[in-house]
């Protein structure tokens, strides 16, 4: 049987695939891109299986314009190899990148002289180069895909580059990889914006913290599978106390709590109390944390500042 896209099945995982959408939104005048990571399989007949299940950003040192993009390499070898070790059955499937900001629909012939050499190159693992092109933005708020994707296989010993069919790509649901730091319990995002399960608050809530929480990081509890906000904010005092909201599932819905890890030096006595409570959004839980913690500082300095003025002359 000779070979053609149509001998390719793809399914990703839809967290990986909104990671890229992500990396597209923050990138939205230069190209932008990463690895692919996941596992195959080959049929008897020779169809080829790929899963992606996995993103590796760009790295810190990569370049962008409106018409080229370069990766960070060694960042992304060394984020490779520590995923490897956690799990050795994935391989590097391919490469993604974008031209939605160009408007140019298909690979570019430099996309496909560089996925040749490197399919072909004799320390490519894999006798394929998947590659997911993301060509523009879909203007259409109405749909659940924010971008639209194209795929395309390229085999070692062969200079075609096929083009894989959309009814040959499949989105589904299941866990997806990202690289582990220094601690047992906790795995930091490699894009901030997603996870598995209610993507949606979930990149509301990074792009909400982003731009008004900085100091708040998301993180993946291995114990649970739930995603957490962890890190510190600023207080009217200029204290900055470390808090933690945390995704939980209640009734099948997911649900926010909110703590502080480190008191401020004027113990809120309103705030003490919202640990207890339940909020449909980390950030509805952090912004309201955040007022209770300022209205009670406020209250206690206006209450030092009363009793400082109530004093007898002299006492």
């Amino acid at each position: 049987m000779a070979f053609s896209g149509r001998s390719v099945r793809v399914s990703i995982h839809r967290a990986a695939l909104e990671s890229i959408f992500d990396e597209c939104d923050r990138f939205d005048r230069d190209e932008t891109g990463g690895r692919l990571i996941g596992t195959y399989e080959t049929g008897r007949r020779g169809g080829l299986s790929v899963t992606v299940s996995g993103v590796i950003e760009p790295g810190p040192d990569a370049t962008r314009s409106a018409t080229s993009f370069f990766q960070d390499g060694d960042y992304q070898e060394s984020v490779f190899r520590r995923l490897e070790a956690e799990h050795p059955e994935i391989e590097h499937l391919g490469n993604w990148h974008t031209h939605h900001v160009n408007g140019y629909p298909t690979l570019s012939g430099g996309d496909r002289e560089t996925y040749r050499r490197i399919v072909n190159h004799e320390n490519h693992n894999t006798d394929f180069f998947y590659a997911l092109l993301v060509t523009a933005r879909n203007a259409d708020a109405r749909r659940k895909d924010r971008y639209s994707v194209k795929h395309f296989i390229l085999i070692r010993g062969q200079d075609s580059v096929y083009e894989i069919p959309a009814s040959r790509v499949r989105i589904v649901d299941r866990p997806v990889i990202w690289p582990r730091p220094g601690t047992e319990h906790e795995t930091a995002l490699v894009t901030a914006k997603v996870m598995p399960g209610p993507a949606n608050e979930r990149a509301k809530d990074s792009e909400f913290f982003k731009e008004l929480f900085p100091g708040l990081r998301p993180f993946l509890s291995k114990s649970s599978g739930r995603v957490y906000w962890r890190g510190r904010i600023v207080l009217c005092d200029e204290t900055s106390p470390e808090i933690i909201a945390a995704e939980l599932e209640e009734d099948g819905r997911p649900v926010y709590r909110i703590a502080v890890k480190e008191q401020p030096d004027a113990s809120p006595e309103n705030a003490g109390a919202l640990p207890d409570r339940r909020f449909r959004s980390a950030r509805e839980a952090v912004v309201l944390l955040e007022r209770e913690m300022n209205r009670d500082l406020f209250r206690t300095r206006i209450a030092e500042a009363s009793r400082i003025t109530q004093t007898p002359e002299g006492e």
